[in-house]
């Protein structure tokens, strides 16, 4: 028996082996899709070991982060997969992404202010025109605050700099 299912191991890992990344992420997104988690963890990280320079060695990761925020609830795993996406890929297009969620996991999951901090404070010298350095902004002045109460704050300031409606004449 114990043979047997080493032998079955043995075998996945070698039939595995031979997947091309665009296979292994193929077979890693139906596992996702089915909700098979584990199994496209376990896929997506194959791409990122074995094929760390491709596209969709980048793709996998996008997915990780995805999978270990959204779906196993892991934000420590979430934040070490958007900070390996940012490093392995720092030109990419996704790399501003990763970074600010990174700092969106440690204030707002983890409630680390000194790391959040740290990480938006780095986005902004690095993407200052990105699309979003105005939430990486607001996340600053809001550190550590209710967030109702940065909404409520927030609606105040926008309320009282808009202009005054004409007051309707009343008809007598």
């Amino acid at each position: 028996m114990r043979f047997t299912f080493t032998l079955m191991i043995l075998f996945s890992l070698v039939s595995c082996s031979r997947k091309s990344d665009t296979e292994l992420y193929t077979d890693a997104k139906a596992a996702e899709a089915i909700k098979d988690f584990q199994k496209a963890v376990e896929l997506y990280e194959q791409v990122v070991d074995r094929f760390p320079t491709v596209a969709t060695a980048e793709s996998s990761l996008v997915r990780l982060s995805v999978i270990y925020n959204n779906d196993i609830k892991d934000p420590r795993k979430a934040i070490d997969t958007y900070r390996r996406c940012y490093t392995m890929f720092p030109s990419s297009k996704q790399a501003p992404t990763m970074l600010f969620l990174s700092g969106f996991v440690f204030n707002n999951e983890l409630h680390m202010l000194d790391s959040a901090r740290i990480v938006y404070e780095t986005f902004l010298q690095k993407y200052p025109e990105n699309d979003l350095a105005a939430s990486a902004k607001f996340e600053l002045e809001t550190l550590g605050k209710d967030p109702s109460m940065a909404i409520t704050q927030q609606d105040i300031v926008i309320n009282n700099s808009k202009p005054d409606k004409p007051k309707k004449a009343v008809k007598k």
